[in-house]
């Protein structure tokens, strides 16, 4: 078996047991699954997975790669270990909001300041995101 083979069998496989384990997603420090959006959610990091994973939302798995998703974006960092990455959840809020004031010629667009996404749900994307 080549290793993109294996690759393909060990996503298979994680996918596969991303759908049987759906209610330990959130636990598990992985996006939910549509399954689990499509229950009108009610947990802050709960609504805030499935804005992430949303395309008509946040749509971020384009861009990133986040645990939990099948679509691996490569133009921005991968979303993990944000708690290191970012000193507080504010900080973590004003990234999304509006990137361009930490770097004018980033490739993400300011959620927030372009009302792509409102404050209430920024803050939703930054509960789940910190459990990443």
């Amino acid at each position: 078996m080549g290793t993109k083979t294996a690759l393909h069998a060990v996503r298979a496989i994680a996918i596969g047991a991303g759908l049987l384990l759906a209610p330990l997603a959130m636990a598990a420090g992985r996006a939910p699954t549509a399954k689990e959006c499509a229950a009108h959610p009610t947990g802050a990091a709960l609504k805030g997975g499935c804005i992430v994973i949303n395309r008509g939302l946040g749509n971020c798995m384009a861009c990133h790669v986040i645990a939990g998703t099948t679509m691996d974006g490569n133009l921005g960092p991968a979303l993990r270990n944000l708690r290191t990455r970012f000193p507080n959840r504010q900080a973590l809020f004003e990234q999304i909001y509006d990137p361009t004031i930490n770097d004018p010629q980033t490739a993400m667009p300011p959620f927030g300041k372009d009302h792509i996404l409102t404050k209430t749900q920024i803050r939703e994307v930054v509960d789940f995101l910190w459990t990443l």
